[in-house]
C-alpha cells in the first residue's frame, strides 16, 4: 500500500502495465522456414500522459509515450530468448466514454540470447549479433473499468534485425495477440490543455541529407563494407502533421563494389557500383521528431547485387536538434531484406509559404 501512496504522490499522472503476448514467427522468406514456432513475450511498460503543453499534442489527439522492457521466448532452442528497450508512441484514433483504441509505434535495441554461430549454432540465419534493432507497431483496443484499472487486448507485428551490419540477417517478425492490465497513478490530475493554434503556413522546404553505414555481404568476412548515401529532396507541407517528400538519391555502396569485383575480373568491363534512385515518401512531425516513411526506385543500377531489388523502402525517425538541422536513423530495405541501417545527418530550409 506505501508504494502505490508514494507513486501518486507524483505531480504528473501515468500509467504502469503488464502485458502477455502469444503468436507466430511470419514466414516472410523461405530462409526461415525451419525456425517457425509459437512465441510468447512479456512486457513491462510505463506511459507517460501528453497534456498539450505542445502543439503537436493536441495536433495528435494526446497521444502518450511509452517505455517498455519485453522478454520474448521463441518456444526455439535455435533463436533462444531476447530482452528489448523499446520507446513506443501510442496514437489515439478512437476515444469513447469507457473504451479507446491507440495506434503503436515504437523502436529501440533487443539483446538475443543466442546469435547465428558458425560452429554451434549456423541455423539461425534470423539473428547473428547479440545486439540488434527492433521496430514495433500494433493496433490497441482499452477498456476503462474506472479511473485507475485498464484492460486491453493488442494485436502487435515485432521485427527484429541488425540492419546487415553482421551476416546471416534474414531477420524475425513475429505476430501476437496481446492481454494486457494497466494501472494509472494520479488520475484525478489528468488534464489536456486546448488553445488556439497559431495559423499554418504550408511551406516548401528543401532537405539535404548524407548517411553512413557499415555493412557486410558475406558471413564471418574480415571487414565490414561502408555505405554512403547522399539525398537532395524537395518537400511540401501538406498539413500540421504530413509533410510530402520527393527527390533523388546518390549511393556509394561498398558491398556491391566487393560483389563485383569477384564476379568481373576483366577491370575494363566492370558495372560501376554507384548508384542513383529517385524517392517519394511521407514526413510526419510530431514536435522536435518526425516518422519518416519513403519508397524509392533506381533510375541507374548497373549490377544486381545479392537480395536485390529495382525498388526500395526506407522507413526511420528523425531529430531537429536545431531549426534546420537534424539527425536521424533510418533502415533501407528491399522489402523483406535490409540493405543497410543507416546513421544520417541532414538539413531542412524553407524555400517559400504556399
Amino acid at each position: 500500500m506505501i508504494l502505490p501512496q508514494i507513486l501518486s504522490a507524483q505531480k504528473q499522472p501515468f500509467d504502469i502495465g503488464l502485458m502477455y503476448d502469444y503468436g507466430f514467427i511470419l514466414k516472410h522468406s523461405q530462409k526461415v522456414g525451419h525456425l517457425q514456432s509459437h512465441p510468447w513475450a512479456t512486457t513491462l511498460y510505463y506511459n507517460r500522459y501528453l497534456n498539450g503543453s505542445k502543439d503537436w499534442h493536441q495536433i495528435f489527439g494526446y497521444p502518450k509515450s511509452s517505455f517498455a522492457f519485453t522478454y520474448f521466448n521463441y518456444k526455439n532452442p535455435i533463436i533462444g530468448y531476447s530482452f528489448a528497450l523499446s520507446a513506443n508512441m501510442l496514437v489515439p484514433i478512437y476515444k469513447a466514454s469507457k473504451h479507446s483504441c491507440d495506434f503503436k509505434i515504437g523502436t529501440g535495441l533487443v539483446y538475443v540470447s543466442n546469435p547465428f554461430n558458425l560452429n554451434n549454432n549456423f541455423r539461425n540465419n534470423v539473428l547473428s549479433n547479440r545486439w540488434s534493432y527492433v521496430m514495433q507497431g500494433g493496433f490497441l483496443w482499452n477498456y476503462q473499468w474506472n479511473a485507475h484499472w485498464q484492460s486491453k487486448i493488442a494485436l502487435q507485428i515485432t521485427h527484429y534485425s541488425n540492419g546487415a551490419y553482421k551476416l546471416p540477417n534474414a531477420g524475425v517478425n513475429v505476430i501476437t495477440a496481446a492481454l494486457a492490465t494497466q494501472y494509472t497513478f494520479a488520475p484525478e490530475k489528468i488534464f489536456y490543455q486546448k488553445h488556439s493554434l497559431d495559423t499554418f503556413q504550408k511551406k516548401w522546404h528543401l532537405q539535404t541529407a548524407l548517411a553512413g553505414s557499415l555493412i557486410e555481404t558475406e558471413v564471418n568476412q574480415p571487414r565490414k563494407h561502408t555505405v554512403i548515401n547522399l539525398g537532395v529532396y524537395l518537400a511540401k507541407d501538406l498539413n500540421r502533421r504530413h509533410r510530402l517528400v520527393t527527390g533523388f538519391d546518390v549511393s556509394w555502396n561498398e558491398g556491391i563494389k566487393y560483389q563485383i569485383d569477384k564476379k568481373f575480373t576483366d577491370s575494363t568491363h566492370k558495372p560501376d557500383y554507384r548508384r542513383i534512385g529517385w524517392i517519394i515518401g511521407d514526413e510526419i512531425i510530431f514536435g522536435k521528431m518526425s516518422l519518416n516513411i519513403q519508397f524509392g526506385v533506381y533510375l541507374r543500377r548497373q549490377f544486381e547485387a545479392l537480395t536485390d531489388m529495382k525498388v526500395y523502402q526506407r522507413y526511420g525517425l528523425k531529430y531537429y536538434f536545431l531549426k534546420n538541422f537534424w539527425t536521424g536513423l533510418f533502415l533501407k530495405t528491399h522489402a523483406a531484406t535490409a540493405e543497410a541501417a543507416e546513421f544520417t545527418i541532414g538539413t531542412t530550409w524553407n524555400l517559400c509559404s504556399k
